[in-house]
């Protein structure tokens, strides 16, 4: 009898503690604000893929860990050396004798998120300083004609439809375009006084935007940090800033949103020509369509490959990146950088590989929509992918590490997390998510993912909770 016993233990016991997994979380939602949360949670054995961990999945709003699937798709599809391209080409004929180009010079862009980025400096800074020696290379002394901006490698709205008006107009709304430019981003330069609840005054801004008018209603006040929210929409001129910036400052920097990317890129090309000497005697337009003109191609600039991508991209969350490789992975499936070709290459890599796509609503790259979903299984599988592929230390090594960089920097600090955690967080009002790999206290590697949903706890009260998650893990 007591062996039939043992036997009937040992084929029910994976069944017995996954049902204790499946309700052991409830003692972190069961008080308080986070009774009416939503929570997904799955863990797995790196090696094995056996379930550690798992709440019931419901398919909840991701944040930013939205970009773990972004990068392990476009590893998979692009490659780890893959480049972007951007292109300086003329039309019409040139006179050998007079340096006289009778056509337009062109500006082919190829989609490049990090062109002349600041998280690539060194990569760009004498780009264009190599398109005016090719100019004078190829005997150009005169346009006569126009500076052409081709924009036909992504012929589509740049802002995903589900981003809020709150996001669009700030930097980390920052939409896409054929020749992103600068992170597409602008800062204005703020000087305030030394009393509280007083208009703050703007003396600059970098790059300067030809004809933007900024309706500033910035006040000073006693909070520290910038509170600003800056509205505006690609190619409308016309923004507006309102919110707090700290007393007494006389440089304090806030990061806006380009209205029109490839319209700064163009000045700055013009002003450099300029200075050397090669004028344009047309204006800037810009082209969205190949109308099959020959053009000569006079130099091309490579990004950094993918692998060196991912890393700002992970690490920082940057929204643009993310956004310009899901259309990317679109263009490379369907010959279309597109926002919905994007996301059909989502479905198709969840098919092929047999990842769970119940409850799983792609609708950006980033995760700033709150439109995305997924569930915490379907992410997890996802990392397994990569963790079993070829590009496993690539992919994990674009992550935070908890204590030590990017996003992770200064959480889990003294705990058994910190230099253990390599995770992507998200972040966004009632949202916060976090999903990746750690070593548990017997040395076992595992892939997780914890997603909340509409909760109503402070940011610090947030990391406590997914900290104490985390470590329920280690301990286990």
């Amino acid at each position: 009898m007591r062996i039939f016993t043992l036997l009937l233990l040992s084929l029910f016991s994976p069944l017995l503690s996954g049902y204790a997994q499946n309700n052991s979380f409830e003692r972190f939602f069961s008080t308080g604000s986070l009774k009416t949360a939503s929570y997904s949670i799955f863990a797995i054995d790196a090696k094995t893929g056996e379930k550690i961990a798992a709440s019931d999945q419901k398919s909840l709003s991701t944040a930013s860990v939205m970009k773990l699937f972004t990068t392990s798709v476009a590893l998979d599809i692009l490659g780890p050396d893959y480049t972007f391209s951007t292109s300086l080409a003329y039309t019409g004929t040139l006179d050998s004798n007079t340096g006289i180009l009778a056509g337009n010079l062109i500006i082919i862009g190829g989609g490049d998120p990090a062109f002349y980025s600041t998280w690539f400096k060194d990569h760009y800074k004498d780009c264009f300083d190599n398109w005016i020696n090719q100019l004078k290379k190829s005997g150009i002394k005169t346009v006569d004609g126009r500076l052409l901006l081709d924009l036909s490698a992504m012929n589509e709205a740049t802002i995903p439809g589900g981003w809020v008006w709150e996001d669009i107009g700030n930097y980390y709304g920052a939409g896409v375009s054929a020749l992103t430019f600068g992170d597409n981003l602008y800062e204005i330069h703020f000087a305030s006084p030394k009393a509280e609840g007083l208009p703050v005054t703007i003396h600059s801004g970098k790059p300067e935007i030809e004809g933007l008018i900024l309706d500033n209603k910035v006040m000073s006040s006693a909070r520290t940090g910038d509170h600003t929210i800056a509205y505006g929409a690609p190619g409308l001129l016309h923004q507006y800033i309102e919110g707090t910036i700290p007393v007494d400052q006389t440089d304090f920097v806030v990061r806006a949103a380009m209205p029109d990317p490839p319209a700064v890129a163009a000045t700055a090309l013009l002003r450099k020509m300029k200075e050397n000497g090669i004028p344009v005697t047309g204006g800037v337009s810009k082209i969205f369509s190949d109308d099959g003109t020959k053009k000569t191609i006079l130099c091309t600039q490579l990004s950094p490959p993918l692998k060196d991508l991912i890393v700002p991209l992970n690490k920082e969350s940057l929204n643009l990146f993310a956004e310009h490789l899901l259309r990317e992975v679109g263009r490379k499936r369907s010959g279309e950088a597109s926002l919905e070709k994007g996301l059909e290459a989502y479905q198709k890599f969840c098919e092929d590989y047999g990842i769970n796509i119940q409850g799983f609503f792609p609708e950006d790259g980033s995760g700033l929509t709150r439109s995305n979903a997924m569930t915490s299984q379907t992410l997890v599988e996802t990392i397994k992918h990569v963790y079993d592929g070829p590009y496993r230390e690539i992919f994990f090594n674009s992550l935070p590490v908890a204590g030590v960089d990017g996003t992770l920097k200064n959480s889990f600090k003294g705990t058994p997390l910190e230099r253990n955690v390599r995770a992507k967080t998200g972040s966004m009002s009632r949202v916060r998510s976090i999903a990746g790999t750690m070593k548990t206290k017997s040395g076992k590697e595992i892939l997780f993912a914890v997603m909340i949903n509409n909760f109503d706890l402070k940011s610090s009260e947030t990391s406590k909770l997914l900290e104490s998650i985390l470590l329920s893990f280690y301990n286990d």
